[in-house]
């Protein structure tokens, strides 16, 4: 596994979409490897840190006068 492949899997590897065998074998780079392993855990912090603050308030009547605007197409 070299960090090419690392990067090209981080977000299916975050995601566990990955087959056991590659999960295997990016966990065996990420021990050897503090770039990749640095890269990984700030990925995963970001997407925490996006996911936490997701639900943004929209000002009050955004939605019906986008309907309307909508609709007006």
């Amino acid at each position: 596994m070299t960090c090419d492949q690392v990067l090209k899997e981080i977000s299916n590897f975050i995601d566990n979409d990955v087959n056991p065998e590659l999960i295997f074998q990016i966990n065996e780079h990420l021990r050897s490897c503090h770039n990749c392993t640095v890269l990984v855990n700030t990925t995963r912090k970001t997407l925490s840190l996006v996911a936490e603050n997701y639900n943004v308030e929209l000002p009050v009547g955004f939605s019906e006068r986008l309907l309307a605007q909508i609709a007006q197409r």
